[in-house]
């Protein structure tokens, strides 16, 4: 058995972990991973799309589908697909014959296409006609029970409807009376990618000769990875274009595979992209410009610094509206005042002697009593207390032992020095 702190530990450990997996859609669709590809993009969470147009200037091709703007992306290359879709491919009605002019239709719809991303599920519904086997006498009910092909060792969950005595009910069977139409349900849910394709649910009722068919197809993907530009004109022929983005051949880098990496002194393009960032914990370009073939060039002329990481438009404003009062420049957010100014804003003269600081006056700090006006002076020592001066006896106390102190320190010098004359004089006999 385990101990009881043990499995407060483990409790602890899981709780932590949820907690620090609890990313928002947006922080989901600007991960590393979602970035990577549109397949990657629109399985972060089913509120990312990504830009397809080739021609968009976007860093980051995979945002909230809310973010993407005419300016950014084209409206109708912003690829965002639903995360269910369900659509009747056959559906005849009740009591009509099937296509071979003999069957009686028991069973509608008789095939449904479902299109669901891994983690969603959708909803079929079905009509059912139940007919009592004509050699069975009697007029009791009869229970009708759904049934599917395996879904065990695929991605696929099921759970059944039933409206069963005028209630919904989840269940597989339900008494039934002959020539009733029952209507059911079947929640198809995907757990996760397929490996093997489109998966097909064949679903009838147990002992009656109709049946349905369900085709499942997980969406994993986007349709234009199927289609990729190869060898594309756009990247200078040394990659493919897929879904608008530039995937390059091993020994290029940059937006549009123009940038030779053995040239640039790096073998990988993620090493190329590296250049670009502060610290391996940073965005490329400080995500205010983008990198060119290991370098960055920013998207605003008042962003500056290697990494674009000086934001020269970030100071204080002071009431005029002006950066640093039109006292001073903004230097990396930082204001650098005239001479004669000061404060974060430099919107204090050191000209005058006190500054207005929230409608108040600040009186200048750490000045010496030397510079104050003769007034403030005089003050000083009006206002000084006789109480807190010392007594003549302290006084004396205070002077014997600043004597007592000298003469200690007098001896022992006199000490130190006879050791050192006599050590001197036996060196010398020797």
């Amino acid at each position: 058995m385990h101990s009881p702190v043990r499995i407060l530990l483990c409790l602890a450990l899981f709780f932590l972990k949820s907690s620090l997996s609890d990313e928002t859609p947006d922080q989901l669709c600007n991960n590393l991973d979602a970035q990577q590809s549109c397949g990657q993009c629109i399985k972060a969470h089913a509120e990312c799309a990504w830009c397809i147009d080739p021609h968009s200037s976007l860093v980051n091709r995979c945002q909230l589908k809310s973010k993407f703007t005419n300016e950014t992306c084209t409206p109708h290359l912003v690829y965002s697909p639903q995360t269910a879709q369900v659509k009747t491919q056959q559906n005849l009605p009740l009591e009509t014959k099937q296509h071979d002019g003999r069957t009686v239709v028991r069973l509608q719809p008789q095939a449904v296409s479902v299109r669901l991303m891994p983690g969603h599920s959708s909803t079929v519904t079905f009509k059912y006609l139940h007919q009592t086997d004509v050699n069975r006498r009697g007029t009791e009910p009869e229970t009708m029970e759904i049934q599917t092909s395996d879904v065990k060792d695929s991605p696929i969950n099921l759970t059944f409807y039933i409206v069963c005595d005028g209630e919904l009910k989840k269940t597989k069977s339900c008494r039934v009376q002959n020539n009733q139409i029952v209507e059911f349900k079947i929640e198809v849910t995907v757990n996760s990618c397929s490996n093997s394709g489109d998966v097909t649910l064949s679903v009838g009722i147990l002992g009656q000769r109709t049946i349905a068919g369900i085709y499942v197809t997980t969406i994993c993907g986007c349709e234009c990875e199927k289609h990729p530009e190869i060898n594309s004109r756009l990247c200078h022929q040394n990659g493919h274009l897929v879904c608008g983005q530039c995937v390059c051949d091993p020994s290029r880098g940059g937006d549009k595979c123009e940038c030779p990496l053995a040239t640039l002194g790096v073998s990988t393009a993620s090493e190329l992209e590296d250049k670009c960032k502060f610290n391996s914990s940073t965005p490329v370009c400080s995500s205010s410009g983008k990198c060119k073939c290991g370098q960055c060039q920013c998207n605003r002329p008042t962003v500056t610094g290697k990494f674009c990481q000086c934001d020269n438009d970030s100071c204080p404003l002071s009431s005029n509206g002006k950066v640093c009062s039109g006292n001073g420049v903004c230097d990396c957010g930082t204001c650098k005042c005239e001479m004669g100014w000061e404060r974060d804003d430099c919107s204090c003269s050191t000209a005058s002697n006190n500054c207005v600081e929230n409608g108040e006056q600040k009186p200048m700090e750490n000045k010496p009593t030397d510079d104050l006006p003769e007034t403030t002076a005089a003050s000083v020592t009006e206002t000084t207390s006789t109480a807190d001066l010392p007594s003549d006896e302290e006084l004396e106390k205070a002077l014997d032992d600043s004597v007592k102190s000298t003469e200690a320190t007098s001896s022992s010098a006199l000490k130190i020095f006879w050791l050192f004359y006599f050590l001197v004089v036996i060196l010398f006999a020797y």
